[in-house]
């Protein structure tokens, strides 16, 4: 049960209060208890010492009535024990005695701290009176005990408030400077809208400095509020403490000696002066332990607060601002990287193009002069082979150069294929035949067994051949002195045609089984010569054809096993080749304009082209085909690109500008771009030396006849 209590004019609720009764004898506890009923208080009995005693270690009691002549453990001895006790140690102490020795007793029972002494018989009206006063007084006490506590409860609320709200308020202040930070990676910008922020939200006035590369500050940034024109002052502080030292400098209340700490000129500490400013923070931008920079914040309200909580507010905010600043300048590392990796990558591709374009210019003329002497019908059968051998080698030369320029390619998905129905079979012998003379070197014992009876493909001859080649030369390299080295093939149940080259050399580790087909991966094969180009262009020429190729090894020194599985073609569903001869009775005399400055390519087409009935006429420089394009017609100009005087794109220019022209770019620039300018120039086609006579000769024949006279 609760009692309302008046305290201050302020009804209050207390909970019940306790009185504590000891006696031995029960019949006088019930007579206290009935003398005491109308109290209302909690009234707790103890027969003994001892049991009072137990009694206060379980409740506090407004008053104890305690008896004086009690067995064991007197009242007097039960007092001195309760006053030992720190919590009972004021608790208030009625002794009620029999005994009449009145000076003694009432003294000895004062001086244990006693309230009062009474003696029996005991006058109940007394006895409730002198109760009831300390019932009211402990009720009152623990009203005002409450209400002390309430009060200390609110102040603690208040204060956790008041925390709460600056954390919410720092909190949000780095938010949004962290927003602001991690907008833009042009650091200045984001820096200058860092001290918008910062001011209002933390100071009056913000100064940014960034050292630059000879470690000098560099001032990036400034806000205030109430200056007009604020970036105009100069406010320099090169000498700032905290970018020198790396720590923190707090200013507050401002003075001469710290104005001079933080600004250099004196018109900017007259500027200053003239804000009036409460205080001034230097924190410094810190990355990995290095000072980069520092943020200056001055405050001139009287109410803006200046302690350490702004300074950690401020060094937090530096640390992201430094994290930020860090970011930037790796990302401008990073941009400034990767335009040198495009450049030299560039300058990588020129180079492969202009070395590439110098070693197909001589293979032309030669294998110009092999087709010619192909063509010729009286010549020994050996030596027609021969010729076929050169001419097979000499395209297999092209493609190895191509090699240079495959994986730049191959990384743009730009591979070019001239696809035909072909044999597999027949391009696998093709390339067994070029590394014959290794495996004879060798003593290597061949095995061929090429069982497929679905062996046609529509694949790019040349391309499928380097495939073969790059296989086979690869298990020859790999193959010791007398080894094997075995050629199979065979039908998949899905008809698919299955390429097995098997060796029985060095072999392949487990862990290399994954990497062998990257560019430039040779593993062990390191020692033995190479760019390690072979099968990683050939595992992207076999993927090109809607093919597998994989490797196994039982693992080092047990050999290696390279399998390569195509889609087969029917080879009655085989179109003529747009490359493919031109019979004599198909074939239509133009008129042909060549251009070409490598004088024995010059020759040999033009020998080449007048045997086959057209009309031709050269020129080794643009100069000189624009005067014979002035002098007469031509169906087609055949021009090479790079002229000592000029361009083939520019002649086709010249010459377009009179009228229509079917052109064809000769020259031994492949790249994309390269293709992709002859077209924009006007040619319709592009092809890449060595030219393949067939495939010239069929182009020419898709040409319009554009003239019908002669000027």
């Amino acid at each position: 049960m609760a009692l309302p209590v008046e305290l201050n004019g302020a009804a209050s609720t207390v909970e019940k209060v306790s009185i504590l009764i000891v006696d031995d004898r029960p019949d006088k506890l019930l007579t206290y208890e009935v003398m005491l009923g109308e109290l209302d208080a909690d009234l707790v009995r103890a027969t003994s010492g001892r049991e009072a005693l137990r009694r206060l270690l379980q409740r506090d009691f407004a008053v104890i009535l305690l008896d004086v002549n009690m067995p064991g453990m007197d009242g007097f001895e039960t007092a001195a024990m309760i006053r030992q006790r720190a919590r009972s140690e004021t608790t208030p102490i009625i002794f009620i005695s029999a005994v009449n020795d009145t000076v003694n007793h009432v003294a000895r029972g004062y001086s244990l701290g006693a309230v009062d002494y009474i003696l029996t018989p005991v006058v109940p009206e007394i006895l409730r009176a002198k109760i009831g006063v300390f019932v009211d007084l402990f009720r009152k006490t623990e009203q005002v005990k409450r209400q002390a506590e309430e009060r200390a409860h609110l102040q603690r609320e208040q204060v956790a408030r008041a925390e709460a709200e600056m954390e919410q308020r720092r909190l949000g202040f780095l938010a949004e400077g962290s927003n602001v930070l991690a907008t833009s990676l042009d650091y200045e910008e984001t820096f200058q809208n860092l001290a918008r922020v910062i001011v209002p939200r933390l100071a009056d006035f913000c100064i940014i400095d960034v050292a630059d590369e000879d470690g000098q500050l560099r001032r990036i940034a400034i806000a205030g509020r109430g200056v007009n024109d604020i970036r105009g002052l100069s406010l320099c502080h090169q000498a700032t403490e905290a970018f020198k030292s790396a720590k923190p400098q707090l200013c507050c209340p401002v003075d001469e000696e710290c104005l001079r700490m933080f600004f250099d000129l004196e018109e900017d500490r007259q500027f200053v002066l003239r804000l009036q400013p409460k205080s001034i923070i230097n924190v410094p931008l810190l990355t990995y332990e290095r000072s980069v920079g520092s943020i200056t914040v001055i405050s001139t309200a009287s109410d803006q607060p200046c302690g350490h909580w702004d300074l950690s507010l401020l060094q937090e905010m530096a640390h992201r601002a430094a994290i930020a600043l860090d970011n930037a300048s790796l990302y401008q590392a990073a941009q400034a990287a990767r335009a040198e990796a495009e450049r030299a990558s560039k300058a990588k591709d020129r180079f492969l193009a202009m070395l590439s374009h110098e070693l197909r210019t001589p293979l032309t003329p030669v294998l110009a002069s092999v087709c010619a002497l192909e063509e010729e019908k009286d010549i020994p059968a050996s030596l027609r082979d021969s010729l076929q051998v050169i001419r097979r080698n000499v395209e297999l030369e092209a493609r190895l150069i191509d090699d240079l320029l495959d994986l730049t390619r191959i990384s743009k998905g730009k591979v070019q294929l001239n696809l035909e129905v072909v044999d597999a079979h027949t391009l696998l012998l093709n390339a067994l035949e070029i590394c014959q003379a290794e495996i004879d070197q060798k003593s290597l014992a061949l095995e061929v067994s090429l069982t497929a009876s679905q062996r046609h493909l529509e694949a790019d001859p040349a391309r499928l051949q380097q495939v073969f080649w790059n296989l086979i030369k690869n298990a020859v390299k790999f193959s010791s002195p007398r080894g094997t080295l075995a050629l199979c093939s065979h039908n998949l149940p899905s008809g698919e045609l299955r390429v097995e080259v098997v060796d029985s050399g060095a072999g392949v580790s487990a862990d290399m089984l994954e990497k062998i087909f990257d560019a430039f991966e040779q593993g062990e094969g390191a020692r033995k010569g190479g760019l390690g180009l072979g099968l990683a262009i050939s595992k992207a020429m076999v993927e090109s054809h809607h093919g597998k190729i994989w490797a196994e090894s039982p693992g080092r020194g047990k050999g290696a096993k390279f399998v390569a599985v195509f889609p087969t073609s029917d080879l009655s569903a085989a179109v003529k080749r747009a490359d493919s001869p031109v019979s004599e009775e198909e074939r239509r005399s133009l008129r042909i304009l060549l251009v070409e400055d490598h004088h024995d390519t010059n020759r040999s087409l033009t020998r080449l082209l007048k045997r086959r009935g057209y009309e031709v006429e050269s020129a080794s420089n643009m100069e000189g085909g624009v005067k014979l394009a002035a002098g007469r017609n031509f169906d087609v100009l055949i021009s090479d690109i790079g002229l000592p005087d000029g361009s083939g794109i520019e002649l086709m220019s010249r010459l377009q500008s009179e009228g229509p022209v079917f052109g064809i770019a000769l020259t031994g620039f492949g790249m994309e771009e390269d293709i992709s300018r002859t077209r924009a120039g006007g040619f319709n086609h592009h092809l890449i030396k060595p030219v393949d006579l067939n495939k010239l000769d069929a182009l020419l024949q898709t040409a319009p006849v554009l003239v019908t006279s002669n000027n």
